[in-house]
């Protein structure tokens, strides 16, 4: 396990590894330079936020952030053989037209990444995503979608700074997630933000994706019929 105190970890040029067979942890708000999970048999989780200014590299096992956030600087990225972030994963937009991250994240359970593109940044920020297992629960209030023809997860994004405000995402699930009798080809999408429901418009639909267009708020995504 890797712990802040009195000799507090200092940034350098290098790489820390979590490459453990068993669970191992992060106590502390630490910033890294490149961060490689390779943890072959259980997840490194986290007590505060962590920061990498280099690669995040995932080639076995996940970070399980609980209620922090992985942080990707601007001069961040992430490399992904295998595992991801189970909570919010932080990345950082630039200036520029179709910019485009994807997003690393899951449960404890499933990979279900994003990727999110802004066709034009004209300040830069970041925005945060994450995935939740099961229905939102307010899908059944007002939201236009059928709680049993649904993908049983849903993402939450959280903007901050970015404009224009205006993003595409593309939500990738997996087969087990889908309720029985759902066509996927039918798939809509709705938001829930402030304490209520706003239906998006639908880009390209898959049998393991659907794409949300032309989003302005943050908030929590649902996907159903």
């Amino acid at each position: 396990n890797f712990t802040t105190g009195t000799n507090a970890y200092t940034i350098t040029g290098s790489t820390v590894s979590f490459n453990g067979s068993a669970a191992q942890s992060i106590a502390g708000s630490m910033t890294f330079n490149n961060l490689t999970i390779a943890n072959t048999s259980g997840n490194v989780a986290l007590s505060n936020d962590i920061t990498v200014n280099g690669v995040l590299n995932f080639t076995s096992g996940n970070i399980d952030a609980g209620s922090s956030t992985v942080i990707i600087s601007s001069s961040g990225s992430v490399s992904r053989t295998s595992g991801h972030v189970i909570g919010k994963l932080r990345r950082n937009f630039g200036t520029g037209s179709s910019v485009s991250r994807t997003y690393d994240i899951g449960t404890s359970s499933s990979y279900t990444p994003a990727t999110v593109v802004f066709a034009t940044v004209s300040t830069a920020g970041n925005l945060t995503v994450s995935a939740s297992s099961g229905d939102h629960a307010q899908i059944g209030s007002s939201s236009c979608l059928d709680d049993a023809k649904s993908v049983n997860l849903y993402w939450t994004t959280a903007n901050s700074g970015i404009l224009p405000a205006v993003y595409d995402i593309t939500m990738n699930f997996n087969a087990g997630d889908i309720d029985g009798g759902a066509n996927t080809s039918n798939f809509n999408v709705s938001c829930y933000s402030g304490g209520s429901w706003t239906t998006q418009s639908v880009g390209t639909r898959t049998a393991a994706s659907t794409q949300a267009t032309g989003l302005t708020v943050s908030g929590d995504i649902q996907i159903a019929e």
